[in-house]
């Protein structure tokens, strides 16, 4: 009878550490070099400050405190993984990364300021990963230079009214950039309100830019989501058994797409931002 206990309490063990679900902390963020190329415009908050350079430094020693992450993916060309890392590999030994006087200012930007490196290298690096992921994949074509066109004979609303909600999610993020610290930036950026002014967007206005013939509004909030369920699905099979913390560091408006799939994935529990800087003193 002992024997018959102890060997249902090993198997109620193992069963409950395999079915573990998997710590997934998401960080949507503002594109640190503001390339300009999101349909909702943000003011400038250059992240090489001291002010947020000691905020970088604060949320990455909270996050390895508390998750020390086995992966931290990121917003790069899925096919261009292999350079990423050859990118990674000469950050982590301290040798220059990129070459500034051989880019225009551009790319300058991008190498020196993008949450990519400025936060996702930093943090795998203290995290001791050998490999940074990436997961982007920006060839489904989301035509919003037609939208315009698209609006001038719909009978639910207008091109000045969608510009009106894109200014709403404008005002927003600028709210949220004008905060002092980078960690009151962050929370802000991934509240619950920020999320919803981001899907509302199209779930509220451009679905519904369709007539009887055409479904250009529905085809449009489809290839966003498509996208980024690529996105995800890139990270959901890039997950090993031995897997325990990620971080996923992507721009807001896919963060707030994420949410909603991580929240729906069994296999992972979501930690918001909020949660990783829960309790943590500054």
């Amino acid at each position: 009878m002992r024997m018959l206990l102890l060997l249902f309490l090993l198997l109620t063990v193992s069963v409950a550490y395999s079915q573990q679900k998997i710590n997934v902390i998401l960080i949507g963020l503002y594109h640190f070099n503001n390339p300009g190329f999101d349909e909702g415009k943000v003011n400038e908050r250059s992240i090489l400050t001291k002010e947020n350079q000691d905020g970088l430094e604060h949320i990455t020693n909270i996050i390895i405190e508390k998750y020390k992450p086995e992966k931290v993916f990121v917003e790069y060309d899925y096919a261009e993984h292999d350079k990423l890392n050859v990118l990674y590999s000469l950050y982590k030994s301290g040798a220059a990364y990129y070459k500034a006087d051989t880019l225009n200012d551009f790319n300058k930007r991008f190498y020196a300021e993008n949450e990519i490196f400025q936060l996702g290298f930093r943090l795998a690096k203290k995290a001791g990963n050998d490999s940074v992921y990436a997961m982007d994949y920006d060839r489904v074509p989301i035509r919003f230079n037609l939208l315009k066109s698209k609006l001038e004979n719909n009978p639910y609303f207008t091109f000045p009214e969608y510009k009106a909600s894109i200014t709403a999610m404008e005002d927003f993020m600028n709210s949220c950039l004008s905060h002092e610290k980078l960690e009151e930036v962050l929370l802000c950026l991934n509240s619950d309100e920020q999320y919803a002014l981001n899907k509302g967007l199209y779930i509220s206005f451009l679905n519904r830019v369709n007539d009887s013939t055409e479904f250009f509004g529905s085809d449009l909030v489809a290839s966003w989501y498509k996208r980024n369920l690529i996105m995800y699905a890139n990270i959901q099979n890039a997950i090993g058994a031995a897997d325990k913390n990620i971080v996923i560091i992507a721009g807001a408006g896919h963060a707030a797409m994420m949410d909603e799939f991580i929240k729906n994935d069994k296999r992972f529990n979501l930690v918001t931002f909020a949660q990783v800087l829960s309790g943590a003193q500054k």
